[in-house]
């Protein structure tokens, strides 16, 4: 069974069977959409390198809190602001 790491506001992990609305990477500290494109890309470009740092948020505030900021590319407009 495949579990997904889920990042509560205060950092604390949780692992679930069921990936949320929003993916993220822990080294980077950047969260997107599930279908970004530039997650995607990375994912297919260095197999296994990536996927180690993926992390789940169940929505925007909550992957704030926990320290990660909007990726430029599939989130703009949270990104600019």
């Amino acid at each position: 069974m495949k579990l997904y790491k889920l990042f509560g506001a205060d950092g604390t992990e949780y692992l679930l069977e069921v990936p949320r609305t929003l993916g993220g990477n822990s080294k980077g500290k950047i969260y997107g959409r599930l279908d970004c494109g530039a997650a995607l890309d990375t994912i297919k470009r260095f197999p296994g390198s990536y996927e180690p740092f993926r992390v789940f948020f169940s929505d925007e505030n909550t992957a704030l809190a926990a320290g990660y900021r909007p990726c430029g590319r599939c989130m703009r407009e949270q990104h600019r602001e």
